[in-house]
């Protein structure tokens, strides 16, 4: 079939289809049919003995063993809704076949299923009532039809229906797009208790899973996949949450997700179990984290719902909280489960659980990624600034205290030695030598009035040249200071090796005066301690792992540029013994630019400066991307026109017979981008003069005066104003700064081995009875906080309660499963099948 679609339109199409369908003859979706005709007609005289003839005659064909149903393999049964995925999504048994709506037929692959084979395995078998092939366009009964509808007529149909045929109620959709959605689903999402209370007398399965397209989160609908194994659809576990519908497919978290709490508890009170999960492993508690209610979250967990059960990506209720930023939730979560210790007055002192909340795991000290710390620290919405309040920054300030403050100080100053040797080493490096030129008599002049440090290299190695002194002065020359040193040639020449003498034309080499001894000395002390950094970070990426230490390194770019510096320092020995003083030169400028930024990963730790990095890391990545991705359109465009107009550049003040070519200020085209760059600053001076010598003057005037208007005042204000405003969104934001130094305090932790962190960990957290380690704090609190502490306190007492019951149904449950398995069999099951969830 190959059909991509995978929305609630084309399923509403296929129902529109009424004249192909023979169910849509006695019930449709506008509201008609025959079987509503003779309802209608029989509340109106209160004669039922026409529609009741109606079903019997009419009905009862269209379902298995009149109306007894029959079991159907699950692995046959989700091959009538893989036929409608693409090519590529369907099974072997499907994919075989050419045009699958037409030839594969249920019937023909599942024989009769015993009752005995049912028991044996519940979860591989499905009961069916209303014939397979006799199904609507989307997979659905007549039953279904009626709670479409929904109206008081349908209503009364739907159970007259039920009276005759009460197993009908059993029977789900059938197309991808609403798989499993049961009429106790439909029901509940009309809002209309009495039906919902009527559907449960009538035995409706309180556990079926509405695991439909329409009802998947919007991110998981491309992913979705079936398999023969089970009959849940299968989707990548990596979610938003986000869906129109996605209400966590059993009718409990249906009810739960409206916010209707009767119909709550009604399902509740026949047998549901609020722990069961979906196929995100989300339970009901979780649901309402996702949608943020509150009041009936505590109406969920009142009724003993395991608060700490964690879902397919490892979240329990709170850490969603905190990963989705639902800021009030998280805080109401975290006021269920501390525990409070003693009050006075307005004094309480309470202690919080620290195994979901802390970013070091309580047993090996590893980094827990799953933490709601490390949500909310590294979370990218302004809702995780508003959670950066109440014990998650207490437990910031901790750690800050407890260890990271030292360690932090120390990494700090340890820098500070490392760039000032650094600053030493390369700006008392020496510059080029200078070499005569006989063929230029004014270099030659130069080079006789300063004598170059070669030569006295030479004549240090082969002895005092005759007729000159023994003591002569040598220069040494940086970029920043320029002095004679004397050298004894007699004391000098006695220390110098042999092996030195092939470096002697290599001024990086010279040795010969202390400055360039301290270079030296300088030189050594950075590349060992270039070395220290790498063996460290490679230390903390052995135990943090590739992933997280590659996440680690994205939070903090100048860290990034700072280790790829003591990479290109590893490179300078080699460069140095092998003379290549213009490339050492080049990685040399490289390495300063990129030690250098790496002061900005301290200054965010600072409150004067570090709002000011924030914005530094904004502008660039933000603002200045953009605004460099537009310009270089007009200035590529503007280059190259300018390129062609200066071909034609003649200089008046030079004679026809010589070649003018380096007066052109746009000799080449990558020579026009920079000219381009200059002029977009308003350093256009010469470039405008030299406009009239060229043979296009009119032109490159006109050019000029547009470009000045696009670039120069357009494009370079708007940047002035993207940074403003950009400067404008972060000052408004309250907790921004707090937020770096958060992250700060994080990264700082996670280059602690292991064993250090526990031990730390230890340290700064206290034991409860239970054994769980806690943080321990006082809390000041307004009568509205007591308040609401003594209502926790008490939901938190019935919570105990009904989590026994919980417990006592499901141990219930078991015991009647097996016994009708010892019916059959007079064994016990090999497991326990009770969750047919994930």
């Amino acid at each position: 079939m190959g059909n991509t679609e995978s929305n609630v339109t084309s399923g509403v199409k296929k129902q529109a289809g009424v004249s192909t369908q023979a169910l849509y003859k006695f019930v449709n979706l506008k509201g008609g049919g025959l079987l509503v005709d003779m309802m209608k007609r029989a509340c109106q005289t209160k004669q039922f003995a026409e529609i009741d003839h109606a079903i019997k005659t009419k009905v009862e064909p269209f379902l298995y063993n009149r109306g007894e149903g029959r079991y159907f393999p699950i692995s046959k049964m989700v091959l009538l809704r893989n036929k409608e995925r693409s090519r590529t999504k369907q099974l072997p048994e499907i994919r075989a076949l050419e045009n699958p709506d037409e030839e594969f037929n249920i019937h023909d692959y599942c024989s009769e299923v015993s009752e005995a084979e049912y028991i044996s395995n519940p979860t591989a078998y499905r009961f069916v009532c209303w014939n397979l092939n006799e199904r609507g366009a989307v997979g659905e009964t007549i039953l279904h039809l009626c709670l479409l509808n929904a109206s008081s007529l349908h209503a009364d149909l739907a159970k007259r229906l039920l009276k005759f045929y009460p197993k009908l109620i059993m029977d789900i959709y059938l197309s991808d797009e609403y798989y499993g959605e049961s009429v106790l689903h439909i029901a509940i999402v009309n809002e209309d208790p009495a039906m919902v209370k009527y559907l449960l007398d009538a035995n409706a399965d309180v556990q079926e899973r509405c695991c439909g397209a329409f009802m998947s989160a919007e991110d998981q609908k491309p992913s979705r996949y079936d398999s023969p194994e089970h009959e849940y659809v299968g989707v990548h576990p990596m979610t938003n949450y986000d869906g129109y519908v996605y209400w966590g497919e059993y009718p409990l978290s249906f009810a739960a997700c409206l916010s209707q709490e009767e119909c709550f508890r009604l399902v509740l009170a026949r047998g549901a179990d609020p722990d069961f999960q979906d196929t995100n492993g989300n339970t009901v508690l979780h649901m309402l984290v996702i949608y943020e209610k509150i009041d009936m979250f505590d109406v969920a967990y009142e009724v003993g719902t395991n608060i700490h059960l964690r879902n397919v990506q490892n979240l329990t209720p709170l850490t969603l909280a905190a990963k989705l930023g639902r800021v009030e939730m998280f805080f109401h979560i975290m006021s269920i489960e501390r525990e409070i210790y003693w009050q006075l007055g307005s004094i309480t002192c309470a202690a919080y659980p620290l195994f979901k909340i802390d970013t070091i795991d309580v047993k090996t000290g590893d980094i827990n990624k799953d933490s709601a710390l490390n949500f909310v620290v590294f979370g990218d919405k302004l809702e995780h600034l508003e959670l950066l309040d109440g014990v998650v920054i207490d437990l910031l300030k901790t750690k800050w205290d407890t260890f990271v403050k030292s360690r932090f100080y120390k990494q700090f100053y340890m820098f500070s030695f490392y760039f000032l040797f650094s600053l030493v080493s390369f700006i008392s490096r020496p510059g080029p030598k200078e070499q005569e030129q006989d063929e230029d008599a004014e270099d030659a002049g130069k080079a006789t009035s300063k004598p170059n440090v070669t030569s006295h290299a030479r004549n240090i190695f082969a002895g005092p040249p005759t007729g000159i002194a023994n003591i002569h002065p040598l220069p040494y020359k940086t970029f920043w200071l320029n002095f004679s040193e004397y050298i004894d040639y007699d004391s000098d020449a006695e220390h110098i090796p042999s092996w030195w003498a092939s470096y002697e034309e290599c001024p990086l080499m010279n040795m010969e005066s202390n400055l360039a001894k301290i270079r030296i000395v300088a030189e050594i002390v950075i590349f060992f301690g270039a070395i220290l950094y790498l063996l460290a970070a490679l230390r903390e990426a052995r135990f943090l792992g590739y992933k997280m230490f590659v996440e680690n390194l994205m939070t903090a770019p100048s860290r990034v540029m700072f280790l790829f510096s003591c990479c290109l320092m590893m490179t300078i020995p080699w460069l140095r013994l092998s003379c290549l003083t213009e490339l050492d030169d080049h990685v040399a400028v490289m390495i300063m630019l990129t030690t250098a930024p790496y002061f900005l990963f301290f200054c965010r730790g600072f409150k004067t400066v570090g709002p000011f990095v924030v914005m530094i890391y904004r502008m660039v990545m933000g603002d200045l991307i953009r605004f460099v991705s537009i310009y270089l359109v007009f200035v590529m465009g503007f280059s190259q026109a300018y390129y062609i107009i200066f071909l034609t550049f003649d200089n008046p003040a030079t004679p026809e017979e010589i070649d003018d070519t380096g007066a052109n200020p746009m000799p080449s085209p990558m020579e026009s981008v920079v000219a381009m760059f200059l002029m977009s600053l308003t350093n256009f001076g010469d470039y405008y003069g030299a406009m009239s010598s060229t043979q296009h003057e009119y032109e490159a005037k006109i050019l000029f005066f547009l470009f000045m208007v696009i670039v120069s005042v357009l494009l370079v204000n708007m940047l002035i104003a993207m940074m403003g405003n950009t400067y404008q969104k972060i000052a408004e934001i309250r907790n921004e700064w707090q937020r770096q130094w958060a992250r700060i305090v994080l990264v700082v932790e996670r280059s602690v081995a292991p064993a250090e962190r526990l031990k730390n960990f230890m340290q700064y957290s206290q034991p409860m009875s239970d054994g769980r380690r806690a943080l321990v704090l006082r809390l000041n609190m307004s009568d509205e906080d007591k308040e609401e502490m003594k209502e926790v306190q008490e939901m938190k007492r019935i919570h105990e309660r009904f989590s026994k019951k919980r417990q006592t149904e499901r141990e219930a449950r078991a015991r009647k499963r097996q016994q009708e398995y010892e019916k059959f069999f007079g064994a016990t099951p090999a497991e326990d099948s009770e969750n047919n969830n994930v």
